[in-house]
């Protein structure tokens, strides 16, 4: 199983990550587990043993869904064997591993977005250390911050508005930790550092996104940008030489 993080490219066997974990023992388990050979681990602790990569990289659900896909039993909780207890179980069940070729095919789904990304000009910063965008509309769409190259990595913010002005208006306001958007202000940071550091940032739209047979889709419809917004992000993040600066839980939220 191969799987990007932060750009750079991972690839896990069952027998790998048993290997990586030969001479560690299990941590204190906070809630989720997977159970490899008899033994309950944390998830996070199993999947940074077994690529190198700091757990502060990856997220839980992430980790479990890797895990999951290599095989092993996930569940929550503390483990059985440590408490006697009976354990609830996540994607798995106790009667033994799914099987989906037995489910019955109710329909098929076929679902393609296209769009194009829009140059709307650079982000500065103004007399007053705040960023400042170029002329954007008063519309519903989507927004992507290019920060360009370093090392060999580039990094992107891919986002969805309601509003394309006034969600940029929230980012260059979100200089506190008054506001109440916790990824305005990330990315508030992370614009600011890029340009004071001597970077310099492309910004991008796309008001107008088609899907199925070239039927323009109702950006005034959340469901409708999140699809959008979704791909992007996913297309980014599966291509080698990226890294997102999205959080995957964070997708879809009112602040993004």
């Amino acid at each position: 199983m191969q799987f990007i993080l932060d750009g750079e490219s991972f690839e896990l066997t069952p027998t790998l990550v048993r290997r990586r974990l030969a001479g560690h023992v299990p941590e204190e388990i906070r809630e989720y587990w997977v159970e490899v050979d008899g033994v309950h681990w944390p998830v996070k602790q199993v999947i940074s043993l077994a690529t190198g990569a700091k757990r502060s990289r990856f997220q839980s659900h992430a980790s479990r869904r890797w895990l999951q896909n290599l095989g092993f039993l996930i569940g929550a909780g503390s483990s059985a064997t440590e408490s006697g207890s009976i354990p609830r179980l996540t994607g798995a069940s106790h009667r033994g591993p799914f099987n989906e070729s037995q489910l019955k095919e109710l329909e098929a789904l076929d679902v393609r977005v296209a769009f194009s990304w829009l140059s709307a000009g650079p982000i500065t910063l103004d007399e007053a250390g705040l960023p400042r965008f170029p002329g954007l509309p008063r519309a519903p769409g989507l927004y992507r911050y290019d920060f360009g190259v370093a090392d060999g990595i580039r990094v992107l913010y891919i986002g969805e508005s309601v509003e394309l002005a006034r969600r940029a208006s929230n980012y260059r306001n979100a200089k506190t930790d008054r506001s109440s958007q916790r990824t305005s202000r990330r990315i508030h940071k992370e614009i600011v550092g890029h340009l004071e550091s001597g970077g310099s940032i492309a910004f991008a739209i796309a008001t107008s996104v088609r899907w199925g047979d070239d039927v323009e889709l109702d950006l005034r419809l959340k469901s409708a940008r999140r699809l959008a917004e979704n791909a992007a992000v996913l297309l980014a993040q599966s291509q080698s030489g990226i890294r997102v600066l999205n959080i995957d839980v964070e997708l879809g939220k009112d602040s993004e």
